[in-house]
């Protein structure tokens, strides 16, 4: 990054430009849709009646956000190195991106999976989704040597037998470790493309959002067959049991493309930082998605309640105009009122310890109600046991996140360091 002086309009001084700059309001957003996925699995498990009334289930959907989010932070710094020269456009280091990946989710998901599994002995040891509500059935502490070994390694969600077992919520962070895997080699592509053509370099970015859009959408595609051929009929089933359907709907083969809606909105920003929008469009890029926030929402909507597959492909849409509302106005070197409430102190701190409240929200909720202190199926009952599991969650993630999480990230960046 430069040093030379920079006024308080500057897009540095609002956390968008540079490479490792800290986009303000993402944080923030980040921990509020941890807390949604944390709020709705708390209140169907033990309020599933009154959750149902409440639709309480909807606010799982802003798990989305995390894979649109994870598009648009990582694929920034390809973006921008693609624009720069053709003599500077370089990839971004591959040693760096993947040491970064591995030290932000593994160390802290090892010590939490330890820690649920072996001192709480509260990890699913058959899959979760198949249990009844409201009961601590299948939890306690996995001694299969090949179960171990594939919940250490993230590895369950790919054996149809380990499917949702662990720490449930960690199916996602399976995905995540795909798209850290894809993005290098999307780089390679796109490196060596502006290096021999002609095609503009933004141009050249929206390839490898592309190729996940249509990587994703083929893979959904075969979702009706796969359910057709396996003949089961039972939606749960079919989504979270232990069979191959489930394991390929959660796949990257069939969820690439939620990640390639951020990366989109990543090549927007980095559009408006080069000025290759004219004035007047980039002046409209937050309000123009504002405007199609309502008749995405409501598309995403309708495909929920056909139970079609490319739902979350919709949900994810409405995830990377979400950033763009946020983040829109800070490419311009403006200030924006939604990221400066995003990233007040108790939002950027929820969105701090996310990944530690996103893992241990589950298991720290069936100890809860296996010593008693859940309510019942009642509105105030509903309200009294999230209000509980997101206070102790919060407490607990505090300490695993300064314990593990920071170090382990501060080491990443001593080596990163060393490195340059």
């Amino acid at each position: 990054m430069t040093t030379e002086p920079r006024t308080a309009t500057t897009p540095a001084d609002l956390g968008v430009a540079g490479t490792r700059a800290r986009i303000i309001g993402l944080d923030g957003a980040r921990g509020l849709s941890c807390l949604g996925v944390a709020i709705m699995h708390v209140t169907v498990h033990y309020s599933p009646d009154t959750a149902a009334a409440w639709k309480t289930n909807l606010l799982g959907l802003s798990l989305i956000f995390f894979y649109a989010l994870s598009g648009f932070l990582l694929f920034l710094p390809y973006t921008r190195n693609l624009c720069k020269e053709r003599p500077a456009a370089r990839l971004p280091s591959t040693k760096n991106f993947a040491l970064h990946r591995i030290a932000r989710i593994l160390p802290g998901y090892l010590a939490i999976f330890l820690l649920v599994n072996f001192v709480l002995q509260a990890a699913y040891i058959g899959n979760a989704s198949m249990q009844p509500l409201g009961t601590e059935d299948g939890t306690g502490m996995i001694t299969d040597p090949w179960q171990l070994l594939a919940n250490l390694t993230l590895m369950q969600s790919y054996i149809p037998q380990y499917f949702q077992t662990g720490l449930n919520p960690s199916w996602s962070l399976t995905l995540e470790y795909a798209f850290y895997a894809s993005l290098p080699l999307l780089g390679v592509l796109l490196f060596a493309l502006r290096k021999r053509t002609a095609i503009r370099p933004l141009r050249l970015a929206l390839l490898a959002p592309l190729i996940l859009i249509v990587i994703g959408f083929i893979g959904r595609a075969f979702v009706p067959l796969a359910i057709e051929a396996s003949g089961l009929t039972d939606p749960t089933v079919i989504q979270w049991g232990d069979n191959w359907v489930a394991v390929f709907t959660k796949c990257f083969l069939t969820n690439a493309d939620t990640f390639a809606f951020g990366m989109i909105a990543a090549v927007v920003v980095v559009a408006m930082e080069e000025k290759a929008f004219g004035e007047r469009i980039s002046r409209k890029v937050r309000l123009l998605s504002v405007l199609a926030m309502l008749p995405t929402t409501a598309v995403f909507l309708f495909l929920i309640a056909t139970a079609n597959p490319y739902a979350t492909s919709g949900i994810a849409v409405a995830c990377a105009l979400a950033i763009l509302i946020i983040v829109a106005p800070l490419a311009r070197g403006e200030a924006s009122g939604i990221a400066k409430v995003l990233d007040t102190a108790p939002m950027r701190f929820v969105g701090k310890v996310s990944l530690s409240a996103y893992l241990l929200h589950f298991p720290l909720m069936i100890v809860l109600g296996r010593w008693g202190l859940m309510a019942g199926d009642t509105v105030p009952g509903m309200l009294r046991n999230a209000a509980l599991v997101l206070a102790v969650t919060l407490a607990v993630s505090t300490v695993t996140y300064y314990l593990v999480e920071q170090p382990a990230m501060n080491w990443a960046k001593r080596y990163r360091a060393r490195w340059a």
